[in-house]
């Protein structure tokens, strides 16, 4: 008995360990393909890199934000995207951020965006929206870009966190002509339903970190308001497709188990006749 009993406590001992000091410091890189919306075939192959919630702050590093750019950078996509939630406890930190991001937006052929998470809304997000500028990476809150592929156009809408500030999606698709290809970029993913409304054909969320900790049969233990209904990976909100991402960061509690840090590798697909 009293062995069984050290055996189980070693065992607890070493797994708490790893789920502390090794699980989340260690990203993988996840796949996934996006079908498109029918008459963009085109744009089929465009590979989209994304990269969410990497809190930067005491229990995530610099150095640690620096292994999860080149991981990225190292699958060649050729457009990235930022989900938001670059920093925790201090917008102080987006110093050091920023410019590792802007390096990793800069090695894509077609550039990045940046939207804004409720971590980065210190003074309304000034602070993080300004360091994010100034290294040449936009910020689109409430906003859409056009992105030219060379082959065609892909609209990417950004709209506002809606913990702390008040996203309006339909500000953000005003200029988004009708039947374009518009891709949403949504820190938080359990509004994804309005976005399919004004034609997005995918959205891109984080929020969540996949819960950090999820068991076996029980999945995550918690997980924050505006992410509990689309938890991670790929699901669908009205027949559109929204992934979210575990996020390559850790936040409080500074744990993951069974869920792995991740960096994304979209690639569109032809999804309809054209």
């Amino acid at each position: 008995m009293v062995s069984g009993a050290i055996g189980l406590a070693a065992v607890s001992c070493g797994l708490l360990a790893h789920a502390r000091h090794i699980a989340p410091y260690r990203p993988v890189v996840q796949r996934i393909a996006l079908p498109l919306p029918p008459g963009h075939g085109h744009l089929a192959e465009l590979t989209i890199g994304f990269l969410s919630d990497t809190h930067v702050g005491p229990s995530f590093s610099i150095v640690d934000l620096a292994r999860a750019c080149h991981l990225l950078a190292s699958v060649r996509p050729d457009l990235v995207l930022l989900g938001g939630d670059y920093v925790s406890e201090t917008t102080r930190y987006i110093d050091e951020a920023a410019p590792l991001l802007a390096t990793l937006v800069r090695r894509a052929p077609l550039g990045g965006y940046a939207v804004l998470g409720n971590h980065d809304m210190h003074r309304r997000g000034e602070p993080v929206a300004a360091a994010l500028r100034s290294c040449g990476i936009p910020v689109l809150r409430d906003r859409a870009a056009r992105v030219d592929t060379g082959r065609s156009s892909l609209w990417v809408v950004g709209i506002d966190e809606t913990l702390i500030a008040r996203g309006d999606p339909a500000q953000a698709f005003a200029a988004v002509p009708p039947g374009a290809a518009a891709l949403a970029l949504w820190h938080e993913p359990d509004r994804a339903a309005e976005a399919a409304r004004r034609g997005a054909f995918a959205q891109l969320s984080g929020h969540t970190h996949g819960g950090q900790i999820r068991l076996p049969r029980i999945g995550a233990l918690v997980v924050p308001p505006h992410g509990r209904r689309f938890v991670i990976g790929l699901n669908h909100a009205d027949g559109m497709p929204v992934y979210t991402s575990r996020g390559a960061g850790v936040y409080r509690p500074p744990l993951r188990f069974n869920c792995p840090p991740e960096v994304t590798l979209f690639t569109l697909t032809a999804g309809g006749a054209d």
